[in-house]
């Protein structure tokens, strides 16, 4: 995954725990209110008894004349029940406080037809009769929503609340009362959790329907009904439905509640439908869900006609054939490779989990609580946010689909030249070496004269595939797709020819022998109808060049393509000679400066973290000549690399930077160190080792304060010779650094085989340090494997005091970077080592 992928996936996930963190702070301070009902917070007692009714003819006086008939039990185990039968509860209060309390008698069950509050005191004298429910005329919204009676109770007396409950359907009402302050602290957050939940479903239905305008795709409508079906269903079973619609249509609902319960499970059943593709299909599957939507319809148009007590017992029916048919829906297509519909199978979690809580608390198997209460509703919720999630994935599939029309050709399904040019474009970007291989199948025009169109197809997908596998053993060839197919390595640019790129730096010669090893694998032969084809095949290669757009990067391969026709082997590179002559002359010059000393180093500091001060520096090539500074200095060591004189440079550099430490030491600095650079053209340098010790003794240098940084470039060209290098060199007393350390494919093997004394980080993995959770990891994890090992490790690429710090808790044992001084001429540096005020200033508070 690319570095910038990453750094945007730890922004959503930081933003993601913050918003969790929201959540749960919300959430805590919602359901805190329903842990202080009065008798847990006053000296308040209550007696709990029951009696029903099943006759439904018993008044209040022959009620209370025969109070045997009660049952002493709390109202949490009363067997409530769909049946039509009246229930009477008593709830006895007892008051042994010195102060008057101010109480709220909350009946959660907004959906009771006929709530009747009979307030008794000690000596059964009735004090006061309560009208609740919404069988109820001309009780205010407030009352309907939350169904409650407020009223007094004095110090050091008794009360007696004796309820009837007359309804159809829903018969369990959960009693509490509260202290008046507590009730309002209840209401708020009961208002709050129902404005969240109102308030997201309501916007992601205006959203949905813009996406509908936008994309007449009528899963769109289906998910609305489903929206709005669930905010008149919950609106319903907690009460705000009374705010959203005129009180008439609530009063209606609450009649036919069964009715919008078969109206949710109906739009359940049909976004799963339409959101998995079934409608696509017709096959029995399709016809299943058909079949069950029209039942759900025929018992939900019945259920205006049939009471509640005996309308939920087949609701409840229907919904376990409901959940049936759905899982055979999500099971199939998850089989069939249906991934992309995984946030709409997450979507299911929450709403079998808070299905399954709503009966088990209106059975008293769980407990009543505020929590418990809205779980339902919060599952909703979840739910669908997760289904927008999955609509919103669904379109990035249908995006991706759309994507692949566009990189793929029609005929042969290959990647094309968008998706080659769209490689190279990501490559660029990232500076990263991009060589272009053109495989073509020789005489493949000519072919096209004998074969039919469709054959030709099926030759070119058959070698496309054994290129394929040929390059899939090959990591320094790119992938050209990661998308919703299997990752590719070529491109189809039509006439038989493919294209691939290499991102290694290597020898031309290095790559064209892979090239015609791939070659030699790929099949010789072709059968079309009898006929053995015989297949042969040329490669051009389009390197690096100074103009580096994608056009003519592509034409300069296609010359190479047409040069290999002529050529032996079959392979042709057109590498950037556009400009040689000049390049050749900025040789000579180069060399010329070389050996009449105009070429300087500038060292850029390398700073101890533990002492906070300077123990070494990086040299870095410099060309003071106002003719050449503007140049590029990794131009001028490619330059140097190609036409050889890199040796005498690198000669002239070691020289130098051990001229410079003797300077240092004579200036009063002494066990200062330098790093230089070495390239992989270096090896070639004869009896490197002897001459590096000869330069030391010339200077008197100790040769542990010089150092010698190797990139992994360096371990491509000779294994066997960089190993008896760095052991040469290991034995000398000169240290040897991994340079850019995590960049690379194969740098844990290097610690293992070479004798480094020293490891450096990437600058890539720190300028965003502070903030990328993952390049944290990488960081810690280098630095704690290097001492693990023995080896100490340099951190590049410093430019802020945040990372300064941060790198400092991470143990690091040095760091190098703009923070500190950039590379600094010989007498700058100098007094740079001199002063180090800059360094002195990290720690300081201000």
């Amino acid at each position: 995954m690319e570095f910038k992928t990453l750094r945007y996936h730890a922004i959503a996930v930081v933003i993601l725990i913050f918003i969790f963190f929201i959540i749960s702070t919300l959430a805590t301070n919602f359901v805190m209110p329903s842990r202080y009902t009065i008798d847990k917070i006053t000296p308040v007692y209550l007696d709990h008894a029951y009696y029903i009714d099943k006759s439904k003819t018993q008044n209040f006086a022959e009620v209370m004349n025969n109070k045997a008939q009660f049952t002493q039990q709390k109202f949490n185990d009363i067997p409530w029940s769909f049946q039509q039968q009246n229930y009477w509860l008593r709830l006895d209060l007892e008051n042994k406080s010195s102060q008057q309390e101010d109480v709220v008698a909350h009946f959660d069950n907004p959906m009771v037809d006929h709530l009747t509050i009979y307030r008794l005191n000690s000596n059964n004298q009735l004090l006061d009769t309560y009208k609740l429910g919404d069988k109820e005329p001309r009780l205010t919204l407030f009352k309907y929503s939350v169904p409650h009676i407020r009223f007094k109770l004095d110090g050091q007396s008794k009360q007696q609340l004796v309820i009837k409950i007359d309804t159809v359907g829903i018969s369990k009402t959960p009693i509490h009362l509260y202290r008046h302050t507590v009730f309002v602290d209840l209401v708020r957050s009961q208002t709050g959790i129902w404005g969240i939940f109102a308030g997201v479903l309501l916007m992601a239905s205006l959203y949905n329907l813009l996406l509908y305008f936008g994309i007449k795709d009528r899963v769109y409508l289906v998910y609305i009904g489903y929206i709005i079906s669930a905010i008149a269903l919950m609106g319903t079973v907690l009460g705000f439905g009374f705010y959203l619609w005129p009180l008439e249509w609530q009063l209606f609902i609450h009649e036919k509640v069964i009715v919008v319960n078969y109206t949710i499970a109906f739009f359940t059943l049909a976004f799963c439908t339409l959101f998995l593709r079934y409608h696509k299909d017709g096959c029995w599957r399709y016809k299943l869900s058909i079949g069950l939507l029209r039942l759900m319809l025929v018992l939900g148009t019945l259920s205006f006609f049939i009471p509640e007590n005996i309308a939920a017992p087949i609701f409840f029916v229907i919904l376990g054939s409901l959940y049936i048919v759905c899982f055979i829906l999500i099971y199939n297509k998850l089989r069939s490779g249906f991934r992309w519909a995984k946030f709409y199978v997450f979507s299911w979690v929450p709403l079998i989990i808070g299905a399954a809580i709503q009966p088990l608390e209106l059975t008293g198997v769980i407990s009543y609580s505020f929590s418990i209460r809205h779980a339902f509703l919060m599952a909703i919720l979840c739910e669908i946010v997760l289904m927008a999630m999955a609509l919103a994935d669904r379109i990035r599939y249908q995006r991706e689909q759309a994507l692949y029309h566009a990189t793929h050709t029609q005929q042969t399904k290959l990647l094309n030249s968008a998706k080659l040019k769209y490689a190279f474009m990501a490559l660029k970007a990232q500076r990263r070496s991009t060589t272009l291989c053109l495989v073509k199948i020789r005489h493949f025009n000519s072919l096209n004269t004998i074969i039919t169109p469709s054959q030709g197809y099926e030759l070119i997908k058959h070698v496309a595939h054994e290129l394929e596998c040929q390059l899939s053993f090959e990591r320094e060839f790119f992938h050209l797709n990661n998308g919703i197919n299997q990752p590719a390595k070529i491109a189809d640019l039509g006439s038989g020819v493919f294209a691939c790129i290499s991102t290694k730096n290597q020898s031309q010669h290095t790559l064209e022998e892979l090239l015609k090893q791939i070659l030699n694998k790929l099949p010789k032969t072709y059968q079309i109808k009898g006929l053995d084809l015989q297949l042969n095949y040329s490669v051009g290669i389009s390197g690096y060049g100074k103009r580096d757009d994608f056009e003519f990067w592509l034409k300069r391969g296609y010359l190479a393509l047409h040069d290999a026709k002529h050529n032996l082997s079959k392979v042709s590179s057109s590498l950037a000679h556009d400009n040689l002559t000049m390049d050749v002359a900025l040789a000579a010059k180069l060399q010329q400066a070389i050996r009449e000393d105009k070429l300087a180093l500038y060292y850029q500091p390398q700073v101890s973290l533990e002492e906070c001060s300077i123990h070494g520096a990086e040299a870095l090539l410099r060309w003071p000549d106002a003719d050449f500074k503007n140049i590029s200095i990794e131009k001028l060591i490619i330059l140097a690399e190609h036409t050889g004189i890199i040796n005498e440079l690198t000669i002239w550099v070691i020289e130098q930077a051990c001229k410079d430490i003797a300077k240092l030491a004579s200036d009063g600095i002494s066990n200062h160190s330098i790093s230089i650079n070495l390239s992989a053209k270096n090896l070639a340098i004869t009896n490197l080792t002897e001459k590096v010790e000869n330069i030391l003794i010339k200077y008197q240098v100790a040769p542990h304060l010089l150092k010698f940084e190797l990139t992994e470039s360096a371990f491509v060209e000779n294994q066997d010779a960089l190993v008896t290098l760095v052991d040469e060199l290991a034995t000398l007393g000169v240290k040897v650094v991994l340079d850019d350390f995590g960049t690379g494919y194969s740098s844990l093997s290097y610690l293992v085989n070479y004798h480094f004394s020293e490891l450096k980080v990437d600058k890539s993995f720190v300028f965003d340090l502070t903030d990328n959770r993952a390049h944290q990891v990488i960081v810690q994890t280098a630095i704690d494997m290097a001492h693990n090992l023995g080896l100490t490790i340099t951190i590049e690429g410093v430019e802020t005091q945040e990372v300064h710090q941060l790198l400092t808790t991470m143990n690091a044992d040095r760091t190098q970077g703009y923070l500190y001084a950039k590379a600094l001429s010989y007498d700058n540096y100098l007094d740079f080592l001199k002063s180090q005020y800059s360094l002195k200033m990290l720690n300081s508070p201000f």
